[in-house]
């Protein structure tokens, strides 16, 4: 990539120019690899994670809320554990050094799915449009009672000349492919876990047994 033409987000754009850096380093002579992680989750086997990153505040303002906005796009999530056994192994490969690694989740879920796990395990969740989604935010931003209610400005922005959602934005994002990096740790033990009921069953233990979030009225271990 040579421009950052559709690169709408602030962090985004961020790390961009910090890949053009490390490139012009290499053109010029320094041993470098490049590791392009996704959105990073918790530890696939404790369920640790910190929960003041979007994707956990995310997820409880939409239980608070009682609704989830219905986003059509893939939900690229990996453990954090998977993203530093990889690193670290790939980093020890002198094969690697000139290369980048896609990082992300090679086995494709979406957060309609975790929305409609979310709901079976016991926090009832409507998944509605976003414009609706958003003036249900709207309605209890003033409150301050709702995990997003700091993060309202940036819900409700729109981007680039096609007026962009947060939905929206996620509809567009390019889907990567991983094999390259599938297949240099072929042969180790270092797998990415599924975003599945096993897995979000770790996180939503984790959540519950911090204090970071209520258990639901019931809770289930759902398979």
């Amino acid at each position: 990539m040579i421009h950052t033409d559709g690169i709408d987000l602030g962090y985004t754009q961020s790390k961009w120019v910090a890949e053009k850096l490390v490139t012009i380093a290499r053109n010029r002579g320094l041993p470098v690899a490049i590791y392009r992680p996704p959105l990073i989750a918790g530890d696939s086997q404790t369920g640790i994670w910190n929960t003041d990153d979007f994707t956990c505040r995310f997820i409880k303002g939409c239980i608070q809320l009682g609704s989830i906005p219905n986003m059509n796009c893939g939900l690229t999530l990996v453990p954090v554990d998977y993203v530093s056994r990889a690193i670290v192994y790939l980093s020890q490969q002198k094969e690697s050094l000139g290369n980048a690694f896609h990082l992300n989740n090679p086995n494709y879920s979406s957060w309609n799915k975790v929305a409609k796990w979310i709901d079976s395990f016991g926090y009832p969740v409507r998944q509605v449009s976003y414009e609706e989604w958003e003036a249900e935010l709207i309605k209890t931003a003033s409150s301050g009672n709702n995990a997003l209610s700091g993060l309202l400005p940036f819900f409700l922005r729109r981007w680039s000349e096609e007026q962009l959602t947060f939905a929206g934005l996620g509809q567009r994002r390019v889907k990567l492919n991983c094999q390259e990096t599938v297949a240099k740790l072929a042969g180790t033990s270092i797998v990415c876990p599924r975003v599945d009921s096993k897995l979000l069953n770790t996180y939503f233990s984790y959540f519950i047994r911090s204090g970071f979030m209520e258990a639901p009225t019931a809770v289930m271990m759902v398979s």
